[in-house]
């Protein structure tokens, strides 16, 4: 009976102090908490930790060139290399290898981190993860570089229609490391054209020796969302410096 008496007490014991606020469960702590951004998340996977991150707009936009036209702005009136002696950003930038962490497969298609070096704006690189690739990146390898490196122009889309570039999802966000060093996040418009972001500071350059063998890599932080399709696209990267 005394034992009876006890159970009972502790019982009522137990109801008050849950009454009061007590309960040792965390489900209302897990429950509260506000849900997190694209841009937030971005933040906390590395934007807002690494040191020295120097963020930067869009200096311009330029008009997408055909591949006649990129042709005519790197040769001379002749049609021959001009005096500097290079066709365009490859002669002075020569990428040996594109590497990708994802990239969409269709059924006659495949959206190959190559095609972002190769002057073509009908070709493109996608991600291929669920969502909107957050975290994604995209490594270029460059080797036996001539010239500083003090700027990079992205095409931002798409570029196959204007539909595929409203259809599909653009980067509003990229971190740019060299080396693997975080140096930049890159503040991309959502607009179709050639976005160029300019430095000052030659970033292949330490203590006046030009640092020809290097990585870039592009990390996706952010997205603008297409109207049809989750899946990120890029159609071109340009480096510059050369000219």
């Amino acid at each position: 009976m005394k034992r009876i008496v006890f159970c009972f007490m502790c019982f009522v014991a137990s109801v008050v102090f849950t009454a009061c606020g007590g309960s040792t469960s965390n489900k209302s702590a897990q429950t509260s908490q506000a849900p997190v951004s694209n841009e937030a998340t971005a933040s906390q996977n590395g934007a807002s930790s690494d040191a020295e991150v120097t963020v930067l707009d869009p200096v311009r936009i330029d008009e997408i060139m055909t591949a006649q036209q990129l042709g005519k702005a790197y040769d001379g009136e002749d049609g021959e290399d001009d005096e500097d002696g290079y066709d365009g950003p490859q002669d002075c930038y020569p990428v040996s290898k594109i590497s990708a962490s994802s990239r969409l497969t269709q059924q006659d298609y495949v959206n190959d981190e190559k095609n972002l070096y190769d002057e073509d704006y009908q070709t493109s690189w996608a991600e291929g993860v669920d969502g909107y690739g957050i975290g994604e990146k995209i490594t270029f390898t460059l080797n036996d570089v001539t010239a500083g490196f003090t700027g990079i122009e992205i095409a931002n889309g798409d570029y196959a229609s204007e539909a595929s570039w409203t259809n599909f999802s653009r980067v509003k966000k990229l971190k740019l490391s060299f080396n693997g060093e975080p140096k930049f996040i890159l503040n991309l418009k959502d607009e179709m054209g050639n976005q160029v972001f300019r430095w000052d500071t030659e970033l292949n350059v330490k203590d006046d020796e030009l640092i020809r063998d290097f990585t870039v890599t592009l990390e996706i932080l952010d997205v603008y969302k297409g109207d049809l399709y989750d899946n990120t696209v890029i159609s071109e990267v340009l480096f510059l410096g050369c000219y």
